[in-house]
């Protein structure tokens, strides 16, 4: 009954406005901060640092078409892509210098709703959605070298890339902006955006390796360059050459708040 009497009172509210139905696009870009960074950790040969990171920093890209069915109110659907900065680490132990790079990127649907107002020449607007990361990785680029007798024994250089990717990310974005119109059909609009979203890879791979200058990878068996998460892994005391390996699952959180700029085109009914 309160679900009902809900749905009615939304739909007075938009029958109360003036029904200025209207299509429109957009298209922006810029900055973000990451709002939700993990710990990595770098070391000397004496001590370990831990450095704040995550997958948040980067330039958000964002398209989005969307329908005001009255005066204040409309929804929209957007394509998102994030490309993240990378991320520096480097570990020093016993004499084997790794120089690891971090980065990830997101394309994500965002299905919103979107309310306006009108405040003279500008117009203010709010937007509440949810993201749907549909393509997700994260890279490590890595580079060794020195020597060490300890966990691997290594002589030279290596250099290799990882990407780990695959599975879907669910989470919520919400920003606040205003427009201001140049013509009647076109806008410059501004935004801060926030993004709270977290991912969790299904698979991995190593895409190069090279040790000394020689590549590795062809002659590498697919234990060797690919990996699998799973919920829960089990100790295995033999593999089998022709399968991934298995690791725990692990999360990325991709959340951030960011500054965005674009243009906007009205199309009219």
């Amino acid at each position: 009954m309160k679900t009902k009497i809900l749905f009615i009172l939304i739909l007075s509210a938009m029958s109360l406005c003036a029904p200025a139905q209207s299509f429109y696009l957009r298209a922006g870009l810029g900055a973000a901060v990451c709002t939700a960074p993990h710990l990595n950790y770098q070391s000397s040969q004496s001590s370990f640092e831990a450095v704040r990171t995550g997958l948040g920093d980067g330039i958000p890209v964002v398209a989005a078409a969307g329908y005001y069915f009255s005066s204040h109110f409309g929804v929209e659907l957007g394509v998102d892509y994030f490309c993240g900065f990378s991320h520096k680490t480097v570990d020093d132990e016993y004499g084997l210098i790794s120089t690891a790079k971090h980065r990830g990127s997101m394309l994500a649907l965002v299905p919103a709703f979107v309310i306006k107002f009108d405040a003279g020449k500008f117009s203010p607007y709010a937007r509440l959605g949810v993201m749907i990361g549909v393509l997700n990785s994260e890279k490590t680029d890595v580079k060794l070298s020195g020597h060490s007798d300890t966990a691997w024994v290594y002589n030279g250089k290596a250099d290799y890339t990882m990407k780990e990717y695959g599975g879907i990310a669910i989470g919520a974005q919400a920003a606040v902006g205003v427009t201001y119109p140049v013509t009647k059909m076109l806008s410059f609009f501004g935004e801060v955006n926030m993004d709270g979203i977290s991912w969790a890879p299904k698979k991995g791979k190593y895409t190069k390796y090279s040790v000394n200058g020689a590549d590795k990878l062809p002659g590498m068996t697919t234990y060797e360059k690919t990996w699998v998460f799973e919920k829960k892994t089990e100790w295995e005391s033999s593999f089998s050459s022709s399968d991934p390996q298995k690791f725990s699952l692990i999360n990325f959180s991709f959340a951030n708040v960011g500054l965005i700029v674009g243009v906007k085109i009205n199309l009219g009914k």
